[in-house]
């Protein structure tokens, strides 16, 4: 047996030898290598490809951000304290699902019966990024359209890591997905979630709409249940029954009949759900990708109890939420998109006897919320935000407040500020230095408001000790993190559900705008961006959202103007019949900063 590992042990370098010359002539290395050297019977079977990160790397180093609350709805409801609140969270979804995580290992995140964690999750994501299916002209086009492939299920991949440890022990998972990445997909689910634990493919049939000549009519979905555990489920198969139908199949599927014994109310639908969407419902509001209500009803029926936690993190239309809040669950609904978040916003207070909810923005703060804050709340909001963990700690008589890695933390809240009536200064910091001397790490972080350090500089070395400078309000940058990107708002209604990767956090800076509205037109005069973010991606108008009758103080989103769809040379056409005592038009600009306006006529 030895010598059979001994040479197998010689095989397997020889090959990496060989693989070795095909990366240096820039060939690639054959499939028949890959097998010699990761052997199935060693390995399960997983999807490998370029890029691939671990699981307990993404989950150690996605950055959490803090949620911010908005508002509480309806208006001037109340909650107890330590009541449960739906939540309703604008943000990129990644780092809110880290910040979930949290709260479920802090015990925040509690279904009706005491368990921790999300009972059921359903998820409808971008079945990919549009370039992905353009995969025409020459051989380098088509391998970009390869690599953006691997980056979407990659995007994805990490989101399926942090929802499966969000999950109860008991849970649920529901993943809808089309025809183009679905065989991918489902790889991905085995080796998250388990290939034991995949209980079915349910095919949505939806036999609506037009069709080619040339191809079968694309009509269906595929939506994959997985569970956390093989045997500790929730599946209340009683709750879904269907009709019968005929009285022929009730008898057969009843065994003939069993005199004195009750009948089932129904029978266990199969794996194929014939359920539609009729775009003259009432429910029917014109989202694209909006799901119908029938759809998640039997979802949230069949895997959750009255109580538990429903978590939809790419919400849309938030088909998820109307129906859980319908069903009497606990909710947590996460999007991007700010038409989303007015979308469903407008869709649940509409709901007769709504429970209180809460509207969050996580990743894009408001300022003046954040200068409301009392100086402990504020104190902890500000290493939320820069991903510190709370510690205090007293060397040689000065108090830190926090670690940030392996490194100190010092917070100088604006009420401290106030107090010392003072800035930060090079000399506040050489103070520091003086103090602790020899008794702290060669990097120290000092977050304070932004116009309280009297240097430019985010980096003051003093003695062989770094003091980092972190400022609030600040946009983190590629330093803290690999890849800063906005939260990318669409410009046309095609865009609406594309996949984007947003990592760090902003805060507001509401655009300029100049505005008419004359001759059934909406004129803008002048559009600037105040976004602090500069980079490749232009910052521009992406949409226009108005509320007709603005009333209570709430907006009630009731028309939507995309700037590549709706409007040309600063026009789009508007009526202004719709317009009553007083409207709300909200401008958004690509990076999801918002200009309110009040127009009365």
């Amino acid at each position: 047996m030895n010598e059979n590992n001994n040479e197998n042990i010689e095989i397997q370098l020889q090959v990496l030898e060989e693989a070795r010359k095909y990366i240096e002539n820039g060939k690639d290395i054959p499939n028949d290598f890959c097998r010699i050297l990761f052997p199935p019977e060693k390995r399960e079977y997983e999807l490998m490809y370029y890029g691939k990160e671990s699981e307990e790397s993404i989950i150690s180093n996605v950055m959490p951000v803090p949620l911010q609350e908005d508002r509480i709805f309806p208006v001037n409801a109340k909650v107890e304290e330590g009541e449960w609140v739906n939540k309703l969270i604008s943000g990129q979804n990644l780092q809110v699902l880290k910040t979930l995580l949290k709260m479920k290992e802090d015990g925040k995140l509690k279904n009706a019966d005491g368990t921790d964690g999300v009972r059921l999750i359903y998820i409808d994501p971008p079945f990919s990024t549009r370039k992905d299916f353009n995969a025409k002209g020459d051989e380098q086009k088509a391998y970009s359209d390869k690599l953006a492939g691997v980056s979407f299920l990659e995007w994805l991949r990490k989101r399926l890591v942090l929802l499966k440890e969000l999950l109860a022990k008991d849970g649920t998972i529901y993943i809808h997905l089309d025809y183009r990445k679905g065989h991918y997909v489902k790889v991905l689910m085995d080796e998250i979630f388990g290939e034991g634990n995949f209980k079915n493919e349910i095919i949505w049939s939806y036999d609506q709409g037009a069709r080619g000549k040339t191809d079968f009519g694309k009509k269906h979905d595929a939506i994959f249940r997985y569970t956390k555990s093989k045997e500790d489920f929730i599946f209340n198969y009683e709750d879904v029954l269907v009709p019968f139908e005929s009285k022929m199949t009730e008898w057969r599927y009843t065994k003939g009949g069993q005199a004195g014994k009750e009948m089932p109310a129904g029978k266990v639908p199969s794996d194929v759900w014939n359920i539609k969407l009729n775009a003259m419902s009432k429910e029917h509001i014109g989202y694209p990708t909006q799901k119908p209500e029938e759809l998640l009803e039997r979802i949230i029926k069949a895997s959750s109890k009255e109580g538990d936690i429903v978590l939809d993190c790419f919400a849309g239309s938030g088909t998820t939420p109307a129906v859980a809040e319908k069903l009497n669950r606990r909710w947590i609904a996460v999007d991007i998109g700010k038409l989303s978040i007015y979308t469903i916003q407008k869709r649940l207070l509409n709901i007769k006897n709504i429970k209180p909810f809460i509207k969050y923005s996580a990743g894009l703060y408001d300022t003046e919320k954040l200068n409301n804050f009392d100086e402990e709340n504020w104190k902890m909001f500000a290493m939320e935000l820069w991903g510190c963990n709370p510690n205090e700690k007293t060397i040689k008589g000065f108090t830190f407040d926090g670690q940030k890695s392996s490194s100190l933390v010092k917070v100088y809240t604006p009420h401290e500020l106030k107090k010392l009536q003072a800035k930060i200064s090079i000399e506040t910091i050489e103070a520091i230095d003086n103090t602790i001397r020899d008794s702290a790490g060669n990097e120290i972080f000092i977050i304070a408001p932004q116009g309280q350090f009297a240097f430019a500089e985010d980096d003051v070395e003093v003695k062989d000790r770094i003091y980092h400078a972190l400022r609030i309000p600040y946009s983190i940058l590629a330093k803290f993190t690999e890849d800063f990107t906005m939260q990318l708002q669409p410009k046309d209604s095609s865009n609406v559900n594309e996949a984007v990767e947003s990592v760090g956090f902003d805060f507001i800076q509401p655009p300029t705008v100049e505005y008419e509205i004359k001759d059934d037109e909406l004129i803008i005069k002048k559009f600037r961006s105040n976004s602090r973010i500069k980079g490749e991606e232009e910052t521009e108008l992406s949409m226009v959202l108005i509320d007709y009758d603005y009333k209570n103080d709430t907006f009630d989103l009731d028309e939507v103007l995309f700037n590549k769809e709706h409007f040309k040379d600063g026009k789009a056409k508007i009526d202004t019949k719709k317009f009553k005592k007083k409207a709300m038009l909200i401008f958004v600009d690509s990076a999801g900063n918002e200009k309110k306006v009040i127009y009365n006529e």
